[in-house]
Parts: C-alpha cells; sequence; structure tokens
C-alpha cells in the first residue's frame, strides 16, 4: 500500500494537537474527548480480519451451540459485598505526584511509570475480579465463566451493561482487538508482544457477549489468566508506525471509574481524574458504593517535604506516613495531629511483599561475577537501615518471593551483612588489595565501585546507609539520584549498574518469568532487551527451562516444588539483593476523610487500590472551623486489621 502525499500534513496537525494539550488549552472536540466513537470503517475492519485470518488457530469465530453443554458456569453472586453503605458520593479528593508522567500510554516506551497505577491498575476493568477478602473469583465485566475440565479453557459471558467511558459498549470484538494490539509491533513493547503471543492458544467469538480464551497448558486457576481486560478498537483502530507519538497524550477510554480528559491536563501543572458519569457499574453488587469522590486531582510537587507541608495545610487530604520519620517524628506532636483535625492510621493487610532492594545488572562485565554479587550481598546492611533508618518498624525481605505462604522457601533466608565474608568473595572475584581510601582495587587496577541509581526520594538515607557500611566490606557505592521519570527511563533502557528500587507482585502465584527469563534480557541479535522487567540482565538455559516449566505446570504442589528450586537457583546467583518488607501501610488523613469500620480490606496495598473512602462535606466544614478557632477535637491514632506475629 503506498503512503499517501497528505500524512507529513497529517503528522503535523497530530503533533499539533497533541501540543495544544499538553498546554492546557484544549481544542474542543464533538465527543469531549478528541477522537472518533464511531466503529471501524469496511476498509479498517479489512485490516483486522486479515489479521485474524493469517492466525486461523488462534483466531476462532464460533456460533453459541459450538459451546460445550455440561460446563459449570459460575457468577460469584455468593461472595458478599465488602464495600459500606454509608458511603457518600461527590467531592475532590486533592494529591500529589513527585515527577510528571512521561506518557499517558499503558505500553511502549516510559508506559510503567509512577502514575501507572492510577491510570490502570486502579482503574482498568477485567472480566473477573479477586475478592479481596476471600479470595473468590466476583464479576467484572463477565457476568458468568466456566472453565472447562481439561482447565485449559474458560468461556465468559460478557456483562452487556458494560460501557467505555466515551459510552461505546464493549464486546467480545474488543477482546480478540487485544490480542492484535498486543501481538504489534508497532507498540513497542516486546514484553506484551512475548505474552500475548505464547502465553495463550485460542480465543473464540461465539457472539457478541461471549467468548473463550484458551491456554496452551492447563492451570490450576485458569481464570487468573484469562480473565483478560478489553481494548477498545475505536480509540486505536489499524495500527500504523505512528502509534508511540499519536498517543503520547491520549487517554484511553476506561471500563472502570475514572477518566481523564483532555482540558483536565494542565501540562506541568496538574492533572485531574474525574468519575466517569453514569458509570455502567455504579450499582452493581461488588462496585456500589466505591470510588466515590467526583474528582482525584494531583497536583505536580516535586520535592516530598514540600507536599508534606502542603497536607499540613489542609490542600491535600491524604499523605502516606509509611515512613518512620513521617509517622513517629513528623506527624507525632504537631497541632493539627492533637487536636484530632488530622487522623492516622496504621492498616495492616495481608499482600506479597513488593521485591524492594537493590537489582545487580549483570550485563556489567564486573558485576556478571557471580562471586562479586554474592559479596555484594554480604556487604549490604540493610539490618542497619531497617533498625535505624525505619526505626524497626520494617522487617527484612526475604528473597525474590516472600508473602506467598507455602511459596516461600522454608529454610533460604537473606544473606546477613558480613564483611569478613564479602571480602574473601570479593578476593575470589580479583578484588583483593585496598587502595588508599579503603576501596579494593584488582590486578589490572579496577576500583571495586559501582554506581547505585534511584529516583529522587526521602529514601535516600537508605542508600546511604548502605554506601557507609558497604565501605567497611571494600566497596564504594555511588549514588546516582534522579527525576522519577528519568531514573525510570534509564533503569528500563538497562543503563544502571545497581538500581535500588522495587516491582509490585501479585497473586495468586510468584511469577518468573517477567523478572528472569533471558527472552526478557536479550535480543535475538544479542543485543540488551530494553522496557522489560529483567533489569539484572539474567539469562541461563537452565532458568529459562525451569521458568518454562513451573508456567505450564498445574498442579500446585509440583508449582511449590519448582518455585523453591528456582529460588535456591536465584539465591546462589545473587543478582537480586532484598531489602526491606512492610507489613502494613500507614496513612495521615484530614477527619472529612472516611473510611469503613475496618478501614480497608486485607489485600490492599493502599487506600485507593479499592476506593472504599470517601468525603463527607459536612465533616469538612466542621474541622476546617475547627481549625480556624483552634478546637481541640481529641486525637485519633488507630490501628485496623491483623499485626503479623
Amino acid at each position: 500500500m503506498k503512503k499517501s502525499r497528505l500524512l507529513p500534513l497529517l503528522r503535523l496537525f497530530s503533533l499539533t494537537l497533541a501540543a495544544t494539550l499538553l498546554c492546557g488549552t484544549a481544542l474542543e472536540a464533538k465527543n469531549d474527548y478528541g477522537y472518533s466513537t464511531e466503529p471501524l470503517n469496511a476498509e479498517e475492519q479489512a485490516v483486522i480480519d486479515a489479521h485474524y485470518a493469517s492466525k486461523p488457530d488462534f483466531f476462532t469465530f464460533a456460533t453459541p451451540a459450538d459451546i460445550p453443554d455440561g460446563l459449570d458456569w459460575q457468577d460469584g453472586q455468593d461472595e458478599k459485598p465488602f464495600a459500606d453503605p454509608k458511603a457518600k458520593r461527590g467531592g475532590t479528593v486533592r494529591s500529589f505526584m513527585l515527577s510528571w508522567p512521561p506518557t499517558l500510554r499503558f505500553v511502549g516506551p516510559d508506559a510503567n511509570h509512577s502514575m501507572r497505577g492510577v491510570f490502570l491498575d486502579e482503574n482498568k476493568m477485567s472480566l473477573c475480579e479477586y475478592h479481596p477478602i476471600t479470595h473468590h473469583w466476583i464479576p467484572g465485566l463477565a457476568t458468568n465463566w466456566a472453565v472447562s475440565k481439561d482447565k485449559r479453557t474458560v468461556y465468559f459471558r460478557l456483562d452487556p451493561d458494560a460501557r467505555y467511558s466515551d459510552g461505546v459498549p464493549v464486546k467480545a470484538d474488543d477482546y480478540l482487538y487485544t490480542f492484535y494490539f498486543m501481538q504489534s509491533e508497532h507498540i513497542s513493547a516486546p514484553w506484551y508482544n512475548n505474552w500475548y503471543s505464547s502465553s495463550y492458544a485460542n480465543i473464540t467469538k461465539y457472539d457478541d457477549y461471549t467468548i473463550s480464551v484458551t491456554l496452551p497448558e492447563a492451570k490450576p486457576d485458569p481464570v487468573y489468566y484469562t480473565a483478560l481486560s478489553p481494548t477498545p478498537s475505536h480509540f486505536y483502530r489499524v495500527l500504523n508506525n505512528y502509534f508511540i507519538e499519536d498517543f503520547q497524550w491520549k487517554f484511553e477510554p476506561t471500563t472502570g471509574p475514572w477518566e481523564l480528559k483532555p482540558r483536565n491536563i494542565k501540562h506541568g501543572e496538574y492533572i485531574t481524574l474525574t468519575r466517569v458519569k453514569d458509570w455502567w457499574a455504579n450499582d452493581k453488587k461488588f462496585q456500589k458504593n466505591r470510588h466515590n469522590p467526583d474528582k482525584r486531582k494531583f497536583t505536580l510537587i516535586r520535592d516530598y517535604q514540600i507536599a508534606f507541608e502542603s497536607f499540613k495545610k489542609g490542600d491535600i487530604d491524604m499523605f502516606a506516613l509509611t515512613l518512620p520519620e513521617y509517622w513517629h517524628d513528623r506527624t507525632a506532636n504537631i497541632e493539627p495531629v492533637k487536636k484530632g483535625w488530622i487522623h492516622r492510621a496504621t492498616f495492616y493487610n495481608d499482600v506479597p511483599q513488593a521485591t524492594i532492594g537493590l537489582y545487580i545488572n549483570r550485563a556489567n562485565a564486573l558485576l556478571a561475577d557471580k562471586y562479586l554479587r554474592q559479596g555484594i550481598q554480604y556487604a549490604c546492611n540493610w539490618q542497619k537501615v531497617i533498625d535505624f533508618h525505619f526505626r524497626g518498624d520494617y522487617a527484612r525481605l526475604q528473597g525474590e518471593v516472600d508473602g506467598y505462604g507455602e511459596f516461600d522457601h522454608p529454610t533460604l533466608r537473606p544473606r546477613p551483612f558480613d564483611v569478613t565474608k564479602a571480602r574473601e568473595l570479593f578476593a575470589k572475584a580479583g578484588f583483593d588489595k585496598a587502595g588508599p581510601d579503603g576501596v579494593l582495587v584488582n590486578a589490572q587496577g579496577q576500583r571495586l565501585s559501582f554506581a547505585v541509581s534511584m529516583a529522587e526520594s526521602p529514601n535516600t538515607r537508605v542508600v546511604e546507609i548502605l554506601k557507609e557500611e558497604a565501605l567497611k566490606a571494600g566497596l564504594e557505592f555511588n549514588i546516582d539520584v534522579q527525576d522519577p521519570t528519568a531514573n525510570y527511563k534509564k533503569v528500563q533502557g538497562k543503563q544502571h549498574e545497581i538500581a535500588f528500587t522495587g516491582w509490585n507482585v501479585g497473586l495468586p502465584y510468584p511469577r518468573f518469568w517477567e523478572g528472569y527469563h533471558s527472552v526478557n534480557a536479550y535480543n535475538p541479535d544479542g543485543s540488551i532487551k530494553e522496557q522489560t522487567n529483567n533489569i539484572t540482565s539474567t539469562a541461563d538455559a537452565e532458568l529459562d527451562a525451569m521458568i518454562d516449566e513451573y508456567d505450564r505446570l498445574e498442579n500446585v504442589d509440583d508449582m511449590i516444588a519448582l518455585a523453591h528450586k528456582m529460588e535456591e537457583f536465584l539465591y546462589d546467583e545473587a543478582s537480586f539483593v532484598p531489602g526491606y518488607k512492610m507489613p502494613f501501610y500507614r496513612l495521615g488523613y484530614w477527619g472529612w476523610m472516611q473510611f469503613p469500620e475496618g478501614f480497608d480490606v486485607p489485600l490492599s496495598e493502599g487506600p485507593n487500590q479499592y476506593g472504599l473512602y470517601w468525603i463527607d462535606e459536612g465533616k469538612k466544614k466542621e474541622i476546617e472551623k475547627a481549625a480556624k478557632k483552634k478546637t481541640d477535637l481529641g486525637e485519633s491514632t488507630e490501628s485496623y486489621g491483623e499485626k503479623p506475629e
């Protein structure tokens, strides 16, 4: 197909429009979003259909009569709602962000930024969702689901009420389009390309509201893998080489409660999410009384301390107090807390632990040495970090898997701080002489010195302590602090030596493929593969084979045994230095922010994840009046949930 000569002009118009939106002066659009909500035209649909036809075993079209008899259809309606019926709708929650998001895309370069959870993970709905108390499946975009006897295929009946935020109905075609989209090279997202090509065997459309998704192998819980989210074809249409720039600052229409309209972006200042008008799931059993504010405003405040001062003044409604400094020092005795205008809460949750620690990039020639990596493990005094910086409130992370019950290795423990063992291992790696500054050197005169990349945050002191202690073992850490967005780009580009960061993890089973399979480390030509979670550049055929086998297993006991074996392998490889974990989150909030009786649900990692809070405008007026008159309402510092022993 020849390129149109009009294309350069269209490109110029597209870029001009994007620049206008970034400046916060959104152009008027017929549908208030700036894109067409019309279905694909015949020519566009032909392109998509041709893709499906090129993979006839993967994309199948059938009729309801082809659905097997005797399926055990589930609807999750026996589960209980977990939101508070006393919740009130309305108001604006004011928050902040430390850096401006580099894109609004959910895939492609820079898409995995710090605001992604707000835009996507806490918002976009799946076919089924995990009940945060019972761990059973409940309806999301599907009303019913059934698992085949061989545990490879899951059948779904879509909710005919489901709509995108722009009003377009969600239909079966959107799930087929998800695979067209995720398998496309145009999105520049190799992880998604691989996952959506290799982790699924088939998707079948039976009618507009019935689909099935088939896995290559049976799984203990196939719903977990097949409860997909739809992708709106009317928004992306036919993909091309301009996808990255075309959608850099366009917010995908969502099935969740929050949307971002162009007029609510003021570049470099704030982003305001608004609640979808007449959201389709407003009165659904498991969505009712959730996501209650009308707006969520995020103001750019690049300094954490300045943001905290804004919170103290009442310009920010909630503030994370999980850092001990803010819990024990900065809020314990201030007037707004002592007089009960600001409340404080500790919520003990029950979630798999984020893998926070040091990620050693083995693509670096020196760091490819296993003895050296093991030495770094012994040279890191995480216990001092926990005892002094975190006041003993946190605990040592046990490894790559922590918080998964039987999947946690029963005997492996992280290497403790031990200068003698560190120096012995460094000597095996060739670093056996100390320079004038105490840093070890090898026979070639190379110093045992590495940069530790991290995002600017209050946790800079963590790496400072590690640096001070590591020098006792002859190891030098040079702290490389960058703006969160710049740091993210560096680490995702695999340009770091050692990164201090962490990955959130999910239920129900630990995953190894994303972070440790060689397909996510190197391209076939041997070049570094960027934009994947394998930031240690781990690439080992033996580990690959175990990961591949693990992902094929359907028996949980077999999965546990193999997980332990992989944990032992990763422990020996020592590419990840386990840091710390938090069995709770702590929150400061102005008293007009209201929470359920139990405050939150066990699987919650923060107040926004399940959206159970609401704003009481009457209390807001009362508290603002009390603050103005210095009235004492009584301090409120509470603990919720089950504290671990």
